[in-house]
C-alpha cells in the first residue's frame, strides 16, 4: 500500500472515530448503521459535485492521489458521506451547537490532514483569513446538507430555539 493511501486510509478512521463519538453524544449510536448508509449516499452526490467542478475545475484543492474516477468515488462515499453522516446526527440542535460540532468535525479534518497528507489546498491567504474562509465553507457544506435532506429528503432539521420561555 502507498504512503498515500496510508494516509486517505488514517484520515478516515478518524473521522469514523469521531463519527462514533458523535453518535454517542447525540444518544444515536444504535442509529449509526442508517445514517452512515444515507450519509455515504449524499456524500457520493456532494462530494463529486464539490470535488470536480471547486477542486478540479476552480483548482481550490488538490489531492495526493489525484483526480481519478476510483478515488472521487472513494473519496465522496467516505470522507465526505462522514462530513454529512455528522450533520444527519443533528436534526434537532440548536444552531450553536450545530455549527459547533461543525467546526469540531472540521478541525478534524484539517488537523488529521496535516499530519496524514490526503488534500493540499490551493488557494493562499493570511492565516486568519484561511481559517475564515475554511469555517465558513464548512459550515456552508453543512448547511446545504442539511437543507437539502431537509427540503428534498423528508429529514426534518429544526434549530431549536432555546431563548423562549414558556
Amino acid at each position: 500500500m502507498s504512503e498515500a493511501w496510508l494516509h486517505f486510509a488514517i484520515v478516515f478512521f478518524v473521522l469514523l472515530l469521531l463519527f462514533i463519538i458523535h453518535a454517542y453524544y447525540e444518544k444515536k449510536l444504535s442509529d449509526t448503521p442508517r445514517i452512515l448508509g444515507q450519509g455515504i449516499l449524499s456524500g457520493i452526490v456532494f462530494g463529486l459535485l464539490f470535488d470536480l467542478v471547486l477542486g478540479k475545475f476552480f483548482g481550490l484543492w488538490s489531492y495526493t492521489l489525484g483526480f481519478g474516477a476510483f478515488f472521487l468515488t472513494l473519496n465522496a462515499a467516505l470522507l465526505y458521506g462522514l462530513f454529512a453522516a455528522n450533520i444527519l446526527l443533528m436534526q434537532q440542535v440548536r444552531l450553536l451547537h450545530f455549527y459547533i460540532w461543525m467546526m469540531i468535525v472540521a478541525a478534524v479534518f484539517e488537523i488529521t490532514n496535516l499530519f496524514f497528507h490526503v488534500w493540499t489546498w490551493e488557494f493562499i491567504l493570511p492565516p486568519i483569513q484561511f481559517l475564515i474562509v475554511l469555517s465558513a465553507g464548512y459550515f456552508g457544506g453543512a448547511i446545504l446538507v442539511a437543507t437539502v435532506w431537509h427540503v428534498f429528503l423528508g429529514h426534518r432539521f429544526f434549530f431549536i430555539d432555546t431563548s423562549l420561555k414558556k
